[in-house]
């Protein structure tokens, strides 16, 4: 019961607030959303760019909750148009921190007095977010940094997803039944997921297996974790500074080859996509350092996504077709997915891809940015809409920031060309085309035990349907077979008695249609 009050303490309040900030934002979304899928896929609407920023700044306006669900919307293709996308993309997860004197008692409540559990501790907070904030402080003599839940943070998020529930059921009536659903899908996910991220025991579990896949393979620095400082609601981990990504200046100062720290930035997070059981799902700039010797430091792995076998094969699939611009491998690729429906219109939906594929007209893929390629699966992932399952979600997320990130260290950075690369150095399109084989030879060997298993149920309804009455032999048939016998053999002698072989074919030709007319 004091849950459940704690949960609805100024929910009604917050409701009233929540609605007069969306409903506008919600009229204008439905609205463009219309016209997004009635246009050339071309079209690009400046009206719906800045209705999609004034949706990133009611969002923004509305805390926590919000920012990070927002952050989850800017990787649905299928729910928002390219302008709103673009918008999304650029919200940062950056809010100031709330006074010290509201986070020491979470502090002490899980690790005991800072006195006693710390040389020293710097009460002013280095950075802020909307699920929590990040201090410095000194812990035998090692410098660490202790990251700490903003206050009230589990119920905050249960009050705001409580009206956005409210609010969704308010609004069934006045969407179409497909787009309820599908909002409704990500709002079940966001809420099944976000609670992981107020959990650090999960992040730092999520850290030390990155750093377990990353070490001796990638010139990487994961933090270590300080696991008697750690709980649910405070994580230690060793304080490693660095150079922003995006500060450019700096890193040229530093002399840091701007061009080659994006190839191996790429490189990093694509290796873990493609060949380990876990993957870094938000790398923006702020989860992202350079130490002055090159080395590239990530923070922050509340955001981690994986892929399953069967998932990751298909997204092999789809870098194949658009490295190759084949129209039927991507979508073959994304309905293997899930993340276009199977019952749809192929032709429909081949033709939008090809039409999308047209604006590559006179240019070769590798001049295209991933940003473009993924633009052609996302025109027909709007117009076809389908679930997407999670992975996929948090992994376009993460290629979306990703390309940003390596753009703004190198501005002719092309994904396309490190896909090339990385797909044949590190042989991966050999996998997949062993798994395509293996999964050909499979499929083929089942249809042909299916087939055998299906004789003996055949030959039984045979035997069923047969007349008791004596059967009419027909000599029809193995009359046939002889006479054409006969007509092989005298073809084939033909050149060497050619009057015999004549005759022979004459009187063939004859029993073929005595044969033929008999009753």
């Amino acid at each position: 019961m004091q849950f459940e009050d704690n949960v609805l303490k100024g929910a009604r309040r917050s409701e009233i607030r929540i609605f007069f900030k969306l409903y506008p934002v919600f009229r204008r979304y439905l609205k463009d959303r219309d016209e997004a899928k009635s246009e050339e896929e071309s079209t690009w609407s400046y009206r719906r760019e800045r209705n999609g920023v004034k949706a990133v700044n009611a969002f923004m306006s509305l805390g926590p909750t919000f920012i990070k669900l927002g952050q989850v919307l800017s990787a649905r293709p299928d729910l928002l148009p390219r302008e709103y996308i673009k918008s999304f993309e650029k919200l940062q997860d950056e809010v100031p921190p709330a006074p010290f004197a509201e986070v020491k008692p979470i502090i002490e409540r899980n690790l005991g007095l800072i006195s006693d559990r710390f040389d020293s501790f710097n009460t002013e907070a280095i950075s802020g977010a909307s699920l929590g904030q990040v201090y410095r402080a000194v812990y035998r003599g090692r410098d660490v940094a202790v990251k700490v839940n903003r206050p009230d943070i589990e119920n905050i998020l249960r009050r705001d997803l409580y009206v956005i529930n409210r609010l969704l059921k308010l609004a069934r009536g006045h969407v179409e039944n497909f787009l309820y659903l599908s909002v409704m899908n990500v709002i079940n996910d966001f809420n099944s997921r976000i609670y992981d991220e107020v959990d650090y025991r999960k992040e730092a579990s999520n850290a030390q297996r990155i750093r377990k896949n990353l070490r001796g393979r990638e010139n990487i620095v994961v933090p270590e974790i300080i696991p008697e400082l750690s709980s649910k609601e405070v994580l230690t981990l060793e304080y490693v500074s660095g150079i922003k990504i995006t500060d450019v200046e700096k890193l040229r100062a530093a002399g840091i080859d701007l061009k080659n720290l994006a190839w191996r930035l790429d490189l990093t997070f694509m290796r873990m996509l493609l060949r380990d059981d876990i993957f870094h799902a938000d790398p923006h700039p702020g989860n992202i350092s350079v130490m002055p010797d090159g080395r590239i430091i990530l923070y922050d792995f509340g955001m981690v996504g994986t892929l399953d076998s069967k998932t990751r094969f298909s997204l092999l699939s789809l870098y194949d077709g658009l490295v190759n611009t084949d129209p039927d491998a991507i979508m073959d690729a994304l309905i293997s997915m899930g993340a276009l429906s199977p019952v749809a219109n192929r032709a429909i939906m081949r033709k939008s891809m090809e039409l999308a594929i047209a604006n590559f007209y006179g240019r070769s893929p590798d001049e295209a940015e991933v940003r473009e390629l993924f633009e052609i699966a996302n025109n027909v992932i709007f117009e076809f809409p389908f679930r997407l399952p999670r992975s996929l979600v948090l992994y376009m997320r993460m290629s979306s920031l990703l390309e940003g990130v390596c753009l703004q260290l190198d501005p002719e950075f092309k994904f396309v060309k490190i896909l090339r690369e990385l797909l044949y150095r590190e042989g991966l399109l050999d996998e997949l085309y062993r798994r395509q084989l293996r999964d050909f030879v499979k499929k083929t060997v089942t249809s042909l035990e299916k087939g055998i298993d299906a004789l003996p149920l055949l030959k039984r309804r045979l035997e069923e349907s047969e007349q008791p009455a004596p059967r009419k032999v027909d000599r029809k048939i193995p009359a046939s077979i002889f006479i054409g016998s006969v007509l092989i053999a005298s073809v084939l002698t033909m050149v060497q008695r050619p009057l015999l072989a004549g005759a022979a074919i004459a009187a063939d030709l004859v029993g073929f249609l005595v044969v033929l007319v008999r009753k």
